[in-house]
């Protein structure tokens, strides 16, 4: 594992079944201003990876809110990147963030599955 993020349990690169995944751990609330520096870490390393395709998973099992206009960052980066993205997951026990991950699926347009543990992805 190899962590991306300055704050090494943010963004971390893990295999799942020999899967490329890209796992975000989120804690606390989740603001704007955290989002758009996330989302610009994660389209700087797909720069520099171009070839490469991932799962992408959202451990939100420790976040407690987020701030719409985050989301929105996310949407948006998930947009541009979409090419080297081939799922998305999203790992909690919120209705509040099972529903925001709907909302981030239909303005997307990827399928995004929210399961309640890591041990229930499947890529």
């Amino acid at each position: 594992m190899k962590n991306i993020s300055k704050d090494s349990k943010l963004i971390k690169k893990i295999k799942i079944n020999e899967n490329e995944c890209l796992r975000f751990s989120f804690s606390g609330v989740l603001t704007r201003k955290q989002a758009v520096e996330i989302c610009d870490e994660w389209t700087e390393m797909f720069n520099h990876e171009k070839a490469v395709k991932y799962h992408i998973i959202f451990n939100a099992t420790h976040l407690d809110n987020y701030e719409p206009l985050a989301r929105i960052a996310f949407q948006n980066t998930i947009n541009n990147l979409r090419s080297q993205i081939v799922k998305i997951w999203v790992v909690t026990d919120s209705k509040l963030i099972s529903a925001g991950a709907a909302i981030m699926g239909i303005f997307t347009s990827f399928s995004i599955k929210s399961v309640s543990s890591e041990d229930q992805i499947t890529p």
